[in-house]
């Protein structure tokens, strides 16, 4: 289940929920208000995947840095 972030319009806090993906959005409410209609953040995507290709790379052409 992925992790979201959303925000109250009512009381303008953000705050994370685990949803299923066949779950819908409209059913969720503010944990701290109660009101219902919040609004999906977008989230970044993070991930190593890039800084480890590059460290790789690295240590292939210049192996004397990482002795």
């Amino acid at each position: 289940m992925p992790l979201y972030d959303f925000e109250c319009p009512s009381c303008q806090r953000s705050f994370e929920a685990l949803l299923k993906l066949s779950e819908d959005v409209s059913t969720l409410s503010c944990p701290f208000c109660g009101a219902g209609g919040v609004r999906k953040l977008p989230s970044p995507f993070r991930t190593n995947a890039w800084s480890t290709f590059l460290d790789r790379m690295e240590r292939r052409i210049s192996p004397e840095k990482f002795k």
